[in-house]
């Protein structure tokens, strides 16, 4: 099922470590000197073995630790060895995918909601209300969200273990990224984090980047319960109430793994992993 691309791989640099200073012209900045980064994935890699597809924004780790990435039509396991194709292509277009709890995983097809069956071909299992939806994972089920920008309403469901399938609320802009919290949510729509209570059915904005921002991702450190969030090209952490910049040198998806934060950029090819973070960012 696996084929090897052009029978070569991906050399994985994960132990090149880099350094880059950020800004200082933001109100808060975190003390980067401690900050290690690690390139798992560059143009360059690419480039080397005549990788010209396109990944889609999407990031997520398997059961087995391995960097499942994908574009529109076939899945790609990232690991130390390099990058090999993961099952066959795909019918139809793959928008997002994320594993749920018990690590299934979850793929969004147009307008479809699937997982791969015996065979390793995606079968359907809900017609969604949108094309081209949001999915992230959550404690007690998944949530799927829109991202259309000419819909009236962008709306998130979850859809709870057991199956059931259930609006939770809209708002008139695109929602970007959903994030688990305890008794919460959160999401990221336009420039601005909101958590949204699942008790009082409360949505309240905790912080907003200036007018003209678009934030893109947003990642959870439930250990140290810390948030993660990015635009195209920054990434930032929330200390109290106040945005703390990591840096101002890239941005893209968030993935929170294994004490680092993963930033992934398939537009400008690249996949990197910072360290360190518990030494720069005191609570």
């Amino acid at each position: 099922m696996h084929n090897y691309i052009n029978k070569t791989f991906i050399t994985l640099c994960l132990t090149s470590i880099f350094s880059i200073g950020s800004s200082t012209t933001h109100p808060m900045s975190a003390n980067d000197d401690s900050l290690q980064y690690e390139i798992l994935l560059s143009s360059k890699m690419l480039d080397d073995i005549q990788f010209n597809e396109k990944f889609i924004p999407v990031v997520a780790i398997t059961s087995n630790r391995l960097i499942l990435l994908s574009t529109s039509d076939q899945f790609y396991l990232l690991g130390w060895g390099g990058i090999v194709p993961f099952g066959e292509k795909v019918t139809g277009n793959i928008c997002a995918y994320a594993f749920t709890t018990d690590s299934l995983l979850m793929t969004i097809r147009n307008n479809e909601l699937c997982t791969f069956d015996s065979l390793g071909n995606l079968s359907t299992l809900y017609k969604l209300p949108g094309k081209g939806m949001g999915i992230s994972a959550g404690k007690q089920g998944m949530f799927l969200y829109d991202r259309n920008k000419d819909q009236e309403k962008n709306m998130i469901y979850v859809i709870a273990k057991g199956g059931l399938f259930a609006p939770l609320f809209g708002i008139p802009a695109p929602i970007r990224a959903v994030a688990d919290m305890t008794n919460s949510i959160l999401f990221a729509s336009e420039n601005a984090v909101y958590s949204y209570k699942f008790e009082d059915k409360e949505i309240k904005s905790i912080i907003a980047l200036p007018e003209g921002s678009e934030l893109k991702s947003i990642a959870v450190d439930n250990t140290n319960k810390r948030i993660y969030f990015s635009t195209d090209s920054m990434v930032f952490a929330m200390k109290d109430s106040s945005a703390v910049l990591i840096t101002d040198k890239f941005g893209g998806e968030l993935k929170y793994f294994n004490d680092g934060l993963l930033v992934f950029n398939p537009e400008k090819k690249y996949l990197i992993r910072i360290i360190g973070l518990e030494q720069v960012i005191v609570p």
